[in-house]
């Protein structure tokens, strides 16, 4: 048995039939590097003799009785890999545009809470020969820096090792509710009222903080209180759609180096020329305002939570959709970045960032905040106006025996108020975008990746002519 921490209690309360609180996984495995060519029992059998290693996969969560305290892990005596393990063929004409739309259907899938929070769909009869392992597995279990740990288990970084045979799987029976309510009450000294005083002096030292930003004559910090509501701003259907591509990591690297900016800047630059013009096409004026992003940043991990919990934090930047020049965009952003870096130290070295603030929150608090923003229409978002999320993954080829892993993707989730989310995950000197939004704002989701290549070909042509003059 292990107990949820707060963020993680909170990516399940968060939930609705419409809110999905998974993560989108794709694994787009190249079966050409085997002699053998693909077969999906080998797949499987490769996956059921190293799930071991993985141990969350076998977990199941148990509510603590009456919300007294977070939520349980506990594994689950019922566990059948073959469940989870689904393989389908993707619809004709079988090329990746449409694999994107299959994929956008599949992260329309409610996981069953009855059993471990993840699903897999072994995508076949790809056009370019490729099989894709598309996904879904909860927030609730790990965040970005745990899910790249937890890759790097199931992928090996040389062809041809395969796994030893799995030991013996002897769960103990489900607890009972008597159980889980003795555990809760045993703990909630520790969880709710042990973090309290902590949580209180954080919150007093941010609120000095704030003060004395103020006094300085600075502007206030942005924060998802402060966004204002835009298309992309509503409560959520339950349809999504879902667009992933690659480009050379290269061409960000250029950028960075030729005008003194970092990866991450000319991420965020580029998806706020993006969001620029997409605004423009739903009729809304985006130089009335920038926009205000939430970025999840590594947090510091216990030892032996490796590939269990979330112990990311985020904070909020200004997302300089408002200013229509390439080259002042990406000198706003790299400004905007640093500002957000400098207080998100801040705050965490005052104890109050969002992870140490949810440490207190019980499950119900959780609920009712969740049913008070969608009461607002889309008019606040948890996470202000759209998430971004830039992680660095493996910089060399990872395997499965003898299939190389080709590419990797990865995305997060929306929430009401939050209805767009751009991902880029790099990989062995890839950069794999993922864009992922609500079908009610953007059915071609194509268009708004366009938009954001079109501002990397611009950043780089900036890039390219600083080069000749140096």
């Amino acid at each position: 048995m292990k107990r949820l921490n707060g963020v993680d209690s909170f990516m399940l309360r968060m939930e609705t039939s419409k809110a999905y609180m998974h993560t989108f996984k794709i694994a787009i495995i190249d079966p050409s590097t085997d002699p053998d060519g693909w077969s999906f029992d080998k797949f499987r059998a490769e996956a059921a003799r190293r799930i071991h290693l993985i141990p969350v996969l076998r977990w199941r969560y148990l509510d603590a009785p009456l919300g007294l305290n977070h939520p349980y892990w506990v594994e689950d005596p019922d566990f059948q890999l073959d469940y989870h393990i689904r393989r389908v063929a993707c619809p004709p004409p079988a090329d990746h545009k449409n694999l994107c739309a299959f994929m956008a259907d599949i992260y329309a899938y409610q996981l069953d809470r009855d059993r471990p929070l993840w699903m897999m769909w072994v995508v076949e009869g790809l056009a370019d020969g490729t099989v894709a392992c598309v996904m879904l597995v909860h927030h609730a279990y790990v965040d970005g820096v745990g899910a790249s740990w937890l890759m790097q288990r199931f992928y090996q970084p040389q062809p041809g090792i395969t796994g030893d045979d799995p030991p013996a799987y002897a769960p103990p029976p489900l607890p009972s509710r008597l159980t889980r309510l003795g555990w809760a009450l045993r703990d909630f000294p520790e969880v709710a009222i042990g973090n309290m005083p902590k949580v209180a002096v954080g919150m007093w030292r941010r609120f000095a903080l704030e003060r004395k930003r103020k006094s300085a004559g600075l502007p206030a910090h942005p924060a998802a209180g402060q966004m204002k509501q835009t298309p992309l701003n509503v409560n959520l259907s339950a349809g999504r759609t879902f667009v992933c591509d690659s480009v050379p990591l290269a061409d960000f690297v250029a950028v960075s180096k030729a005008l003194g900016v970092t990866i991450n800047d000319v991420f965020s630059s580029c998806a706020a020329g993006a969001v620029r013009r997409l605004l423009v096409d739903l009729d809304y004026d985006p130089d009335s305002h920038p926009l205000i992003g939430a970025t999840p940043f590594a947090g510091e991990r216990p030892t032996g939570m490796e590939g269990l919990g979330n112990f990311a934090t985020q904070d909020f930047c200004w997302l300089r959709s408002d200013v229509a020049d390439p080259l002042r965009r990406l000198a706003a952003s790299h400004q905007a970045n640093v500002e957000m870096k400098e207080h998100l130290s801040q705050v965490k070295d005052a104890g109050a960032d969002i992870s140490a603030l949810l440490q207190v929150v019980p499950p119900w608090g959780i609920t009712l905040i969740r049913k008070a923003i969608h009461r607002r229409g889309g008019s606040f978002g948890f996470l202000g106006n759209l998430v971004l999320s830039n992680v660095p993954g493996p910089k060399e080829p990872l395997y499965l025996d003898r299939w190389k892993l080709d590419k990797w993707f990865s995305t997060g989730q929306l929430v009401d108020g939050t209805a767009l989310n751009i991902t880029m995950w790099s990989y062995n000197g890839q950069a794999n975008i993922c864009i992922l939004t609500d079908r009610q704002i953007l059915q071609d989701g194509w268009q708004l990746y366009g938009y954001f290549i079109d501002e990397l070909h611009a950043l780089l042509a900036v890039a390219d002519t600083e080069a000749v003059v140096h």
